[in-house]
């Protein structure tokens, strides 16, 4: 336990420890500095998820990729380490491992996700990896001293960010991804084969379009099997397949659950008085289709939390969906996206034009200025801006950051090259190539020559 004496009852309960319990628990008592609330989790310590592929490496500290407990203390708030596993919502009560009913106004789940382990042979044999709990990141950090070669399995962005990780540290690594191309398939063809060609020339051993089908070994790993007769011989595995909400208390509180998480409205309710749920272990939908969607990011976890401290505080604040602000670096190349691909919207029968243009992350008369692609969607039958993609040897987080709300918005063709952007010869292209303006004047001059632009609103 850390902090103070656990006392019989609180205002507000919050199960879970990652950033959607952090975040919250500092915005109720940024409306309510008087309020009581109690963090119960099942670890020790947290660990920071989006830093392990550095901590793994040994570019952040271990220390330094724990999460500081002071972020919770400091409000007064104690933290239980007992999972709970079970209580009564009738009773307003949760129960702990450990036999302790504790009572609460408002009970908040946040509990997370775990790390998915592929269903195949061999699966439980000794050095394959989890990097997902804190013991089992600890496990890990220790058990690649002295290994030469790891298989990761999967290319989404964990995968190839560790895969990354363990490139630099000196490993022989080999990712074996079922999908035709990282990113599950689901990005621009034309920016994964960039990235492709990034992680190869790193002297990444890539795999696509094969499947696991058999971990070999006695006690150990040896050997990764996979389709068309295919042999690796490996002394480690880092599975990276996908993570699975954590609600295995679901049922005693009556909450209705899908394979991706607790089922709750826009307000976060989960039709139980009083009981909400936020983060990675909800259901998320997309803020476009409203359709279920995957959508386990410690950003959209930040997002819920917030606006779920607002409704309680009497704010009223709807959550529309995900859609899913990304970053991530592949060696000197960074990719950003938000809402949909057009893979994405195929898969959803949604007709759009694409329009693409390549521009630079800095004035063409600064030196070391590098290429970067851009890439926007727009729904074919009003022109409204569906999701984006970026990519090149710069910081595109910002950039990522206003085409979420660009979307989010509703912008229309017409809004996107009228609306405001800054310029610096160091920091951004030339004043004639702002990323998505230039990205879609292709789209508008095909249109304008077709009489078709602007689209009837």
């Amino acid at each position: 336990m850390t902090g103070n004496t656990i006392d019989e009852r609180y205002d507000v309960i919050i199960v879970g420890g990652g950033p959607a319990t952090r975040i919250f628990n500092k915005y109720l008592h940024l409306f309510d500095p008087g309020i009581r609330t109690l963090v119960i989790r099942d670890e020790e310590r947290i660990v920071n998820h989006c830093g392990t592929p550095y901590i793994v490496e040994g570019v952040i500290p271990w220390e330094k990729g724990l999460i500081a407990e002071e972020l919770v203390t400091r409000f007064g708030t104690p933290i239980l380490v007992d999972p709970v596993v079970g209580g009564d919502a009738g009773a307003h009560q949760v129960e702990t491992a450990s036999g302790r009913r504790i009572a609460y106004g408002t009970l908040v789940f946040a509990t997370g996700t775990d790390q998915v382990l592929p269903p195949i042979p061999g699966i439980d044999l000794e050095r394959v990896l989890k990097v997902r709990r804190t013991e089992d990141l600890v496990a890990t950090v220790e058990r690649l001293q002295g290994i030469r070669h790891v298989t990761v399995l999967g290319a989404g962005y964990i995968g190839i960010e560790f895969a990354v990780a363990l490139r630099n540290m000196g490993k022989e690594v080999t990712v074996i991804e079922m999908a035709d191309h990282v990113m599950g398939g689901r990005i621009d063809r034309s920016m994964a084969e960039a990235i492709e060609a990034q992680l190869i020339g790193m002297g990444i051993d890539l795999r696509p379009g094969r499947r696991a089908t058999c971990l070999v070994g006695e006690d150990a790993v040896c050997a990764v099997e996979i389709d068309g007769g295919h042999t690796v011989e490996t002394d480690a595995v880092l599975s990276a397949v996908g993570v699975r909400p954590m609600v295995g208390y679901a049922p005693a509180f009556g909450l209705r659950t899908t394979p991706n998480g607790i089922v709750v409205d826009p307000f976060f309710r989960t039709g139980v008085p009083d009981i909400y749920a936020i983060g990675d272990c909800v259901e998320t939908r997309s803020a476009i289709t409203g359709r279920p969607v995957a959508g386990k990011l410690g950003s959209n976890a930040g997002q819920m939390a917030r606006r779920l401290a607002l409704n309680l505080a009497g704010h009223p604040v709807a959550y529309p969906g995900v859609l899913n602000a990304v970053v991530t670096r592949i060696g000197e190349l960074a990719y950003g996206g938000a809402g949909l691909s057009e893979a994405d919207a195929e898969a959803e029968g949604i007709p759009v034009l694409a329009t693409r243009n390549t521009s630079t992350s800095a004035y063409e008369n600064m030196p070391g200025h590098r290429p970067v692609e851009v890439k926007l969607i727009y729904r074919a039958d009003d022109l409204r801006l569906l999701g984006g993609e970026i990519l090149g040897a710069f910081n595109p987080a910002g950039f990522v950051e206003v085409l979420a709300q660009l979307v989010e918005r509703g912008a229309t063709l017409e809004d996107v090259l009228t609306m405001h952007y800054s310029s610096h010869p160091e920091l951004t292209p030339k004043t004639s190539k702002p990323y998505f303006v230039w990205a879609s004047e292709p789209l508008m001059k095909t249109l304008a020559r077709s009489g078709s632009f602007p689209a009837a609103q």
